[in-house]
């Protein structure tokens, strides 16, 4: 990884994730204000009211800032094609591969069949086209929540306040992989006690994709983080639900 000083920018970093992401959820957080779509798990609704989104934004914001501030490479200048190109290719390729994982899955064991009855719904899925945009709004939620945010926040915290800056790949490593557990495990729960061999099975395939993800943050830096969760959460509950009819 490219850890010189001109690879490290907290301020295009910041200045990407609000003009970007940050402004894309904001913008279908407004859609949906005016005009709601259906939402089968209806909990989710609550995801697109102020409090969740301006703690998620919020928390990315502030990781990115801090992010190369623990070893992490900042997001490509806009002008530099080829960090892009292979950024997105390598993020793109592991959404791809996870989300093989998960199809495969399904077809085998009945993942979405299972998720659909444990919320009492003939689908867990958002119907297509607001699909699109639903998705897309959790993901870069999701990834604000649980990654691009309280990764690098804690990574910072605790390598000034312990290590006075030292064991920086050590601090990331812990933090990371510690805080890309609990997805897998809430997941996970939602199989118990009727699945117990399934929740097993998915969450082991979970926390090694996981693992995965986060090599791919540490190479790449927290834009990987969010295009790996755009093509897998599009992949699966829009491109998958239709093909699987």
């Amino acid at each position: 990884m490219d850890r010189s000083q001109s690879n490290q920018s907290p301020v295009r970093d910041l200045v990407l994730f609000l003009c970007g992401p940050a402004l894309v959820a904001i913008a279908i957080a407004v859609a949906f204000a005016v005009r709601p779509w259906t939402i089968p798990y209806a909990p989710q609704a609550e995801e697109f009211t102020l409090a969740p989104l301006a703690t998620s934004l919020g928390l990315g914001a502030l990781g990115v800032w801090l992010s190369s501030r623990v070893g992490l490479p900042s997001a490509p200048a806009l002008t530099d094609a080829r960090r892009w190109i292979w950024l997105v290719l390598a993020s793109a390729g592991l959404g791809v591969a996870l989300l093989a994982t998960s199809t495969v899955m399904d077809v085998s064991l009945g993942l979405q069949r299972i998720l659909a009855q444990r919320i009492g719904q003939p689908s867990m899925n958002v119907p297509f086209p607001a699909s699109i945009a639903h998705y897309l709004y959790g993901s870069i939620v999701q990834e604000s929540l649980f990654r691009i945010g309280p990764i690098p926040i804690l990574a910072w915290t605790i390598g000034k306040l312990i290590f006075r800056d030292g064991a920086r790949a050590q601090v990331f490593w812990v933090v990371a992989i510690a805080l890309s557990l609990i997805e897998p495990v809430v997941q996970a729960a939602m199989f118990v006690p009727a699945h117990t061999d399934i929740a097993l099975i998915s969450g082991a395939v979970s926390v090694a994709g996981n693992i995965a993800w986060v090599a791919l943050y540490r190479r790449f830096g927290w834009p990987a983080l969010l295009i790996v969760r755009i093509v897998l959460e599009l992949g699966w509950h829009v491109a998958w639900p239709a093909l699987s009819v």
